[in-house]
């Protein structure tokens, strides 16, 4: 569900360069702070060298394997039990190209006392990759075609070509959402020199000159639920043919062209092919209707003379953008895959026989886990996949530590129906969509703990090609989050769903919401169900665009508490959930922390789809009886929680039980509470300024203070400051401080 008011953080927003990494400035060896640890020895050790010979190899230090899963095979063959204290395998430093998925299955398992270990030599880079690389000779000069084709700013001799269909590459053929999709990218990626290149776009990803912000245009008025106008300066370009003379040119040559939008709200945009162009009446009509149509969700409506059908007229607030078109290729590193041509074309930003070209292809995972236990992954990289760098499904006890995740067009890590697994010290970034993404971890029918711990990762630059979280945990119980470090991400930092009893502590979130609207630091969202979920010692800073902690469409039986929000739009906002509890947190620099009751304009009583996804848990029956019951004496109520809930006298419609106490809030601030409903806003403390606050260095965000008022409602506030975010182990040799990387600013520009 989201809220009008948010069509205003629209303005505010800014596109995440495709490749932060450069707009920042750090370098591979900063980033390079993590290691496999000391290196002790197991009763059972194991060898591989890639760069051995394979004569002999029997996997000892003399004739190591050279490849991992001739080691596993190795194991596979052991007699069980295994010693106690384990195996380990030691993979000695170098790239490795995978032919197919490196896979583990249950017949890899190892035990609690004989832990099976794959690990790199300590101070060693091991990198494991299913990408193809590409042979400079097979880049070619521009057919006369293509050259006809190339945008006027750039000469055609800038750019070359790939015949990606004759080096057979398979993911070639279009996009997997077809004519319109919103996360199903599945094409080919590009990586030169361990970089991956950007897709072509117009507006270019540094030109406010069309819109709002840079790298998006907005339409000049509706013409009918599928078709806009657009404005007469998108169309100028330099050369004989206007730009969009240009795209029709191409669409009738049978080049398919793509618009990305915002079309109806600000978050979530639709890619969809343009079905034609009208220069006469200066509009695009696209080849599907965007569902609700094209227009501003809250924008009024208008009647189609053609077919009558009712349309929004928009209000100038929707933002799009093509993708994908050689005709807008003009900047280095830009390339577009033609699905008539078959061909790959790229502008390289340095002759490609000084370079390395890799093609991703492959959408499988590099690494998958399946129904194992009792098993490391500790200190390797792994890079340049179509799919997931790991997926794990149905596994126990299964550690990822020092792992390093980057160049996938996917997503980092999934773990799928796994308890009580490990997931620790592990840098994810530029990923093409999520960064971590559990579900179905524990049982929540019986509301068993999985027990799994996400700890101590580094995740940024998440969402390159789908706007998807860093971090998604859906279905779960009993879940550990703790010390990771979030930020510059597209949309939501954290986002948990359908879930109960997760604790997320000493996490550190920044910039987030970069490109789409209404998001939050930390999401969630549509489950009355969803109680025991306690987030404590988190820091969100310098989120403008974002809110702080978001409980959307109903979520329920969230409790915040001691967090610290700075530079935030929203710190709390609550929308119609119940018993959401905000207290002891301090709030530096926010607009509004919030409860919302929009029952009067949606349905959340008892014949809502909260309603029902609570009563399909058979609340009143088994495990979920119990907790209604321990739930109920917590909030003060008689009997069982969920009978207050699902009965009319109660009015669940409303957000009864939500409160904002006993909150520090520094410098000025609003309080909106609402009409209807048992909600309540008290004890919170003002302090007009930061000077005020007493803070020790409020400029490197060191917010110890001896101030008595924030320490009477906080107080291990100078503790807490001190253990957020990463800490050092074995595996994270030295974790980043916020100003030795670009951490203490809003990220509002893509000119840095």
């Amino acid at each position: 569900m989201k809220n009008i008011r948010y069509i205003l953080l629209a303005a505010g927003l800014v596109l995440l360069l495709t490749f932060p990494l450069w707009r920042f400035g750090w370098s591979d060896s900063r980033l390079g702070s993590l290691d496999s640890g000391p290196d002790p020895q197991t009763p059972v050790n194991v060898y591989v060298d890639g760069a051995a010979t394979a004569n002999g190899q029997n996997g000892s230090k003399q004739h190591p394997f050279t490849t991992i899963e001739a080691a596993r095979d190795y194991i596979r063959e052991l007699q069980r039990p295994l010693p106690q204290g384990g195996i380990t395998v030691w993979v000695k430093g170098g790239e490795y190209t995978l032919a197919s998925t490196l896979e583990w299955t249950a017949a890899d398992s190892g035990t609690a006392s004989s832990p099976i270990i794959y690990r790199s030599f300590s101070g060693e880079k091991v990198s494991l990759t299913n990408g193809k690389t590409v042979n400079p000779a097979d880049w070619q000069p521009l057919d006369a075609q293509a050259r006809i084709r190339v945008n006027p700013a750039i000469k055609p001799d800038q750019l070359v070509e790939l015949d990606v269909r004759k080096l057979g590459f398979r993911n070639i053929n279009g996009f997997t959402g077809g004519d319109s999709f919103t996360e199903q990218w599945g094409i080919l990626q590009l990586i030169v020199n361990d970089t991956m290149q950007p897709i072509s776009q117009w507006p270019n990803r540094d030109d406010a000159s069309q819109g709002t912000r840079p790298g998006w245009a907005v339409a000049s008025g509706i013409l009918n639920a599928r078709s806009f106008f657009y404005d007469p300066k998108q169309s100028q370009n330099t050369g004989a043919a206007s730009r969009m003379m240009r795209w029709e040119q191409a669409i009738k040559s049978g080049h398919d062209v793509y618009l990305q939008g915002f079309w109806r709200t600000v978050w979530s945009p639709v890619t969809i092919r343009i079905q034609q162009i009208q220069a006469a009446s200066r509009s695009i009509e696209l080849s599907k209707t965007p569902k609700g149509g094209i227009g501003s969700k809250f924008s009024a409506f208008a009647e189609d003379a053609t077919n009558h059908n009712p349309y929004r007229v928009g209000d100038g607030s929707e933002e799009w953008r093509l993708l994908n078109l050689l005709e807008e290729i003009d900047q280095p590193g830009e390339w577009a895959l033609d699905f008539k041509d078959d061909k790959l074309y790229y502008y390289p930003s340095r002759p490609l026989n000084q370079s390395q070209t890799v093609i991703a292809d492959n959408t499988d995972p590099i690494v998958r886990i399946n129904g194992a236990s009792y098993m490391k992954l500790i200190g390797f990289e792994f890079k340049n996949g179509m799919g997931n760098g790991i997926t794990m499904q149905n596994t126990n006890h299964i550690t990822l530590a020092g792992l390093t995740i980057r160049n996938v067009s996917n997503g980092g890590i999934t773990d799928i129906g796994g308890s009580q697994n490990m997931i620790q010290s592990n840098d994810i970034y530029d990923t093409g969509s999520f960064g971590i993404s559990v579900s179905n971890a524990g049982n929540r029918a019986k509301l068993e703990s999985s027990n799994t711990r996400i700890t101590n990762n580094h995740i940024y630059n998440t969402g390159i090609l789908v706007h998807l979280e860093p971090l998604i945990i859906r279905e779960s119980v009993g879940m550990r989050i703790d010390h990771n470090l979030l930020h510059d991400v597209p949309k939501d930092a954290i986002r948990y769903t359908f879930s109960n009893k997760l604790l997320f502590e000493y996490n550190e979130v920044h910039n987030t919401g970069l490109v789409e609207g209404d998001t939050g630091a930390f999401y969630t969202a549509q489950d009355w169900g969803s109680y025991g979920n306690v987030l404590r010692y988190n820091l969100i800073h310098h989120n403008q665009r974002s809110n702080g902690f978001y409980a959307d469409g109903g979520s329920s039986g969230n409790t915040y508490q001691k967090n610290i929000i700075q530079d935030t739009k929203r710190a709390f906002i609550i929308e119609n959930g119940h018993h959401n509890v905000a207290t002891g947190n301090l709030l530096i620099n926010i607009g509004t922390m919030e409860i919302n009751d929009r029952s009067s304009s949606l349905n959340y009583g008892l014949n809502s789809e909260y309603a029902k996804r609570l009563r399909a848990l058979n609340p009143m029956s088994g495990a979920w009886k119990t907790y209604g019951e321990q739930l109920a004496k917590q909030y003060g109520l008689t009997g069982n929680l969920w009978s207050h809930v699902l009965s009319a006298g109660w009015k669940p419609q409303y957000p009864n039980g939500s409160k904002l106490n006993n909150n520090v809030i520094i410098g000025q601030a609003t309080i909106a509470l609402p009409k209807k409903g048992d909600t309540s806003a008290t004890g919170n403390t003002t302090i007009k300024t930061i000077q005020a606050a007493g803070f020790y260095n409020y400029s490197n965000l060191d917010l110890r203070t001896n101030n008595s008022a924030i320490l009477k409602k906080f107080p291990s506030l100078n503790r807490v400051i001190t253990e957020i975010g990463l800490y050092k182990d074995p595996y994270r040799v030295e974790p980043l401080k916020r100003n030795e990387y670009d951490a203490l600013r809003n990220h509002t520009s893509t000119s840095n």
